[in-house]
């Protein structure tokens, strides 16, 4: 595994935890009640419950990809000069794989299959979540995600170490961003509100729609955007 993937992995880990604790910080402060999509309530899971759960699922995840990106650094990974097309090319191709792969499968395995079902409620209690509920969900459920993610790295690949970053961060940060609860305000930010409505909708039922992940793209096209 090139070396530059490992400290890729580390910075977005790292960069993750910081905006996790960052955003929770932000949501349960009073002075962002006025941007609250829903108001702040108790969690009934102790901090603990959740401690474990999610640190599992963080630990989980990142060693499927380490394990992956050391068996098949040739198939996932081209070192070699790359122009800023391809990169981006790259990049645009593996989210958006994985995107539209991700619709299919949160909604007619994770919502629509009664035995997934069952394991994606787990990720359900939470309906009105916060960033630290983010990737609590069923370890099944977030190995699933991870192995789509790298199946659409596959599929592009072998890419570009800049293209595994630029895909990786938002493959994890956007995870984060739409579970925040958060109604941004700035204008650079509003992309990310919107998103964090539209998953704010979805949390309410598990018959609501807005299945996808990082794009309302795949629920606009199937009619299923709320």
């Amino acid at each position: 595994m090139p070396s530059s993937v490992i400290l890729i992995f580390v910075v977005i880990y790292a960069f993750a935890a910081l905006l996790m604790v960052t955003l929770h910080y932000a949501y349960v402060s009073e002075r962002s009640d006025d941007y609250k999509i829903y108001p702040y309530k108790p969690r009934r899971l102790t901090f603990m419950a959740r401690a474990r759960n999610i640190g599992g699922n963080m630990a989980m995840s990142g060693a499927g990809l380490v394990l992956v990106a050391v068996f098949l650094p040739e198939r996932l990974f081209d070192t070699g000069e790359a122009s800023v097309v391809r990169i981006v090319g790259e990049t645009l191709g593996v989210l958006a794989i994985y995107d539209f792969g991700y619709y299919f499968l949160h909604r007619y395995a994770f919502h629509e299959w009664k035995w997934m079902s069952k394991v994606h409620v787990m990720h359900h209690t939470n309906k009105k979540p916060t960033v630290a509920e983010s990737l609590f969900a069923h370890p099944l459920e977030i190995g699933l995600g991870v192995v789509l993610f790298i199946l659409s790295m596959l599929i592009v690949g072998p890419i570009t170490p800049l293209a595994f970053a630029g895909s990786f961060a938002v493959f994890t940060l956007f995870n984060l961003l739409i579970h925040s609860g958060l109604d941004f305000r700035h204008p650079l930010l509003r992309p990310f509100a919107y998103l964090a409505r539209k998953h704010a909708r979805h949390h309410a039922s598990m018959r609501a729609g807005n299945y996808a992940s990082i794009s309302p793209l795949p629920d606009i096209v199937f009619g299923t955007a709320e």
